[in-house]
């Protein structure tokens, strides 16, 4: 092999090398392959309430005009969602006798989530002219088996 013949042999295969380089390059470009997909979430609607303070009555035995009392309370409920508020109607107290009625201030009912907490208050009455049964200065109903009363949340 003469020196022409030996530089056109290794400019050529520089050439088929250079030519192989890209066309590898090229396939593994084309070998990149992509696909979507959806993220799908499932959420519960999960409401919380505030537990509100005692709801605490001073009434006197025969006392000619009702007694009232009320404690607040919140409700956060997620957006969108609807709800009611309810609260166990009231009593005849076991320990001191007396009936009382409660009730959900207003929002009366409920209302749509938002996320943030809505305020509410449960409003109490005695009605007035009630004796009651005490035989203590003063008596309370500490012993009473039915003042637990419940709020209820429906969503």
């Amino acid at each position: 092999m003469t020196s022409i013949q030996l530089k056109k042999f290794a400019a050529s295969t520089i050439a088929a090398a250079m030519m192989f380089a890209a066309a590898s390059s090229a396939q593994a470009a084309a070998a990149t392959v992509s696909t979507t997909f959806n993220v799908d979430i499932s959420l519960s609607p999960l409401c919380s309430v505030t537990t509100p303070a005692n709801l605490a009555f001073n009434y006197t035995s025969f006392q000619p005009t009702p007694a009232a009392a009320s404690t607040p309370f919140t409700v956060t409920c997620p957006n969108g969602t609807p709800y009611t508020v309810g609260v166990t109607g009231g009593a005849t107290d076991d320990a001191v006798n007396l009936t009382y009625n409660l009730a959900v201030a207003a929002p009366v009912g409920g209302g749509t989530g938002s996320g943030v907490a809505q305020s509410y208050a449960i409003n109490g009455t005695i009605a007035s002219g009630q004796g009651g049964t005490c035989t203590t200065n003063p008596c309370t109903n500490a012993l009473a088996t039915n003042n637990v009363q419940t709020i209820t949340v429906s969503y």
